[in-house]
């Protein structure tokens, strides 16, 4: 983990740490600003805007002010989307602080969250880039989709694996995949380079997921609470490994039982190891698809050793998904 951090170029560590949040249209009310600002734009590892300039720092553009339009509205839809998860969820936390729907009420947290959207739309405007602006609509719209169908699960209970990688495609790995595809796409404007980046970017956001679903049964290990998702009764991806080979276990579930109830803590670990692995090859096709990048690049006259230097973090930053306890 340290070496991933390290390995990342101190004014890229700045811009993703530092990067401006804050709404400036004198349209918005103080009260939303607020809200927000106490909330949802509050904290976080700032990861999303970080791969961004990691990527354009790969296609050589860390530098264009797109880059920084681009990793602050990724930002923007990743905090509206936790917005009105907490609405949807009944979250009463996040981050150690109340949710925005204690904070403000649920009505006010969704109208909130869309006004994040519509200010992502409004600077990505900026860009003039007709592609741009399609492809994040493209990210908003898989995140309803992606709510939607875990929604559904819930209510019926009927998982299949391809659910939970559907749930985890449209979540999670949609956004880390535009992180990547506008990094590479405001470097090059070579779309099927672009479309190789925001591949990286998926298998990277699936293993997140991942490894996010193992901490939920990391006792101790791990700086996020433990069994959330068992006591929301939500399937995630151990839960479902471990339901999946305990066919009786998942036939309890079905007809209506608590997870809290049927799943036995101390066998969890070999689902969890086995959730780990998957993650792990993932992270090992998404390096793979990252040479083919850099191929392509030095067949466009790039400089290799630059491109050996700023591969590094892009690297690395599977082992800091694989290793992460947050």
């Amino acid at each position: 983990m340290n070496e991933f951090l390290e390995s990342i170029p101190p004014q890229i560590l700045d811009k993703s740490v530092n990067i401006d949040l804050e709404i400036k249209s004198s349209n918005c009310l103080e009260a939303v600003k607020d809200a927000l600002e106490k909330t949802v734009l509050s904290g976080g590892k700032r990861l999303r805007p970080m791969l961004t300039y990691l990527m354009a720092d790969f296609f050589n553009a860390h530098d264009k002010n797109d880059v920084t339009i681009c990793a602050r509205a990724i930002e923007m839809v990743h905090a509206a989307s936790l917005a009105h998860d907490d609405v949807i969820d009944n979250a009463t936390q996040r981050r150690g602080n109340p949710s925005i729907n204690v904070e403000a009420s649920n009505k006010k947290a969704v109208l909130a969250g869309d006004y994040l959207l519509a200010d992502v739309i409004l600077s990505l405007s900026q860009i003039g880039s007709v592609k741009i602006l399609q492809t994040m609509s493209q990210v908003i719209q898989e995140l309803a989709i992606g709510e939607w169908i875990q929604s559904d699960a819930l209510e019926s209970r009927i998982y299949s694996k391809e659910v939970i990688e559907k749930i985890a495609f449209h979540k999670t790995a949609s956004v880390m995949g535009w992180c990547c595809w506008s990094g590479a796409y405001v470097g090059l404007e070579d779309e099927e380079i672009a479309n190789k980046a925001a591949r990286f970017g998926h298998l990277i956001g699936i293993a997140f997921q991942m490894i996010d679903d193992t901490l939920d049964f990391s006792d101790g290990e791990s700086l996020k609470d433990a069994h959330l998702d068992l006591e929301a009764n939500l399937v995630n991806s151990v839960i479902y490994d471990y339901l999946d080979k305990n066919p009786l276990k998942m036939d309890a579930y079905q007809k209506g039982e608590d997870l809290k109830d049927i799943v036995e803590l101390d066998q969890v670990h070999p689902n969890v190891e086995n959730i780990k692995s998957e993650a792990n090859a993932l992270i090992e096709e998404a390096n793979d698809i990252l040479h083919e990048i850099r191929t392509s690049l030095l067949e466009r006259g790039f400089n290799e050793e630059r491109l050996s230097e700023t591969i590094k973090p892009l690297e690395l930053i599977g082992g800091f998904i694989l290793n992460r306890k947050s």
